[in-house]
């Protein structure tokens, strides 16, 4: 995928496993349980939006049925009648059923934000900031639904497996990405950073559902982050 070459790795994950699209010059790439093509940021291209809009109302719609009937209760293929789809659309977009509600349509913002910070400030404080603006600001700005998917994350227990799994998982991912910024002395600190970080969030977004958002997630999240640069004071 020529479109990132050169970016750091958890960015780069948007690129594994190229397959040459018979139609269109540029690539499609499964990463974890998502297909998308392969584009420069800000440059999605339309059959991607078509794909992240197809995404959201699948999501949007699976929570509901999940939350009134249980996960186990109810299939890809009625989840794929009520947004006529094919089930092997939905299955092509998202691979497993636990997928469709731990899917996060902002990832790829995510993403950018991070790089563009840790190529400019320490690594604590560019993902603190990251995420407490990024997450923070875009859950508030939807935070019935976003609410409601956290909440059943945690309450979920096949869901909140596949979500601790799906963490490990992103942890490799920003501890690749941390190596690609840090100093050559400071490489080995980025499996530390990559697992404090991860947790630090875990634990806000665990506060956040539990006190069902009356204290907004940018703030459970810098106070996470703020403990986590005053460990040595701990006593």
């Amino acid at each position: 995928c020529n479109d990132l070459r050169g970016q750091p790795p958890f960015l780069l994950r948007y690129c594994r496993y190229p397959i040459k699209n018979n139609y269109r010059s540029d690539f499609e790439v499964r990463y974890g349980s998502q297909v998308l093509s392969c584009y420069p940021f800000g440059m999605m291209s339309l059959r991607q939006r078509n794909r992240q809009h197809a995404m959201r109302l699948t999501q949007r719609t699976a929570l509901p049925m999940f939350m009134q009937r249980g996960f186990d209760e109810v299939t890809v293929g009625e989840i794929a009648a009520e947004v006529e789809m094919a089930a092997s659309t939905v299955y092509r977009h998202f691979e497993t059923k636990e997928a469709i509600v731990l899917w996060d349509e902002h990832d790829a913002a995510l993403d950018k934000a991070l790089e563009d910070e840790l190529s400019r400030r320490p690594p604590l404080a560019a993902m603190r900031d990251v995420f407490v603006e990024e997450l923070g600001g875009r859950y508030d700005a939807d935070l019935d639904f976003q609410l409601q998917r956290v909440t059943y994350i945690y309450a979920t227990e096949a869901v909140h497996a596949a979500a601790v799994h799906a963490d490990l998982r992103d942890r490799d991912e920003l501890s690749a990405g941390l190596d690609y910024f840090l100093s050559k002395a400071n490489k080995a600190a980025a499996p530390l950073l990559a697992g404090a970080a991860m947790l630090a969030l875990d634990i806000a977004f665990d506060r956040w559902q539990q006190l069902q958002a009356s204290t907004p997630l940018g703030e459970l999240i810098a106070a996470e982050f703020d403990r986590l640069a005053h460990l040595d004071g701990i006593r």
